[in-house]
């Protein structure tokens, strides 16, 4: 059992197993509607402070996708490959990346980066070849 040093309300509880159960990295909007089938009494502005509580406890990352803030689980460090097309996220382990961008980030002058995170954009297979597909139509 997690022992954490702040009160655990079934709000925090219920968005914290969704987001642990699901690796979509979900919309404040996904998030909202699946919270709604379990607790119908919440509102969308209570699953906002939730998240952005959650955030700044360090148990779940915010990463923005198209104007469009999702959210996952994972608070350790590792990069994202994003499409540009669709909005998928995928996370990408990399020790070497990771050293290499806190690296980099320790040679800028009068500033202290303790972490990074790098995103890379493209298009993701299925995009990819849906446009293929329409080309040829």
């Amino acid at each position: 059992m997690v022992n954490y040093d702040f009160r655990l309300t079934n709000q925090r509880a219920i968005i914290s197993e969704y987001l642990k159960e699901n690796h979509d990295h979900p919309s404040v909007e996904e998030i909202f509607k699946h919270v709604k089938n379990k607790l119908p009494r919440i509102s969308k502005k209570t699953v906002y402070s939730t998240l952005h509580f959650l955030c700044d406890e360090g148990l779940i990352q915010e990463v923005e996708v198209k104007g469009v803030q999702r959210y996952e689980p994972r608070s350790d460090p590792h990069h994202h490959v994003i499409c540009r097309a669709c909005g998928k996220i995928i996370d990408i382990e990399s020790e070497e990346l990771s050293s290499h961008a806190l690296r980099v980030g320790k040679q800028i002058g009068d500033f202290d980066v303790e972490s990074s995170n790098v995103h890379f954009y493209g298009m993701c297979k299925e995009c990819k070849e849906a446009e293929r597909n329409e080309r040829r139509s």
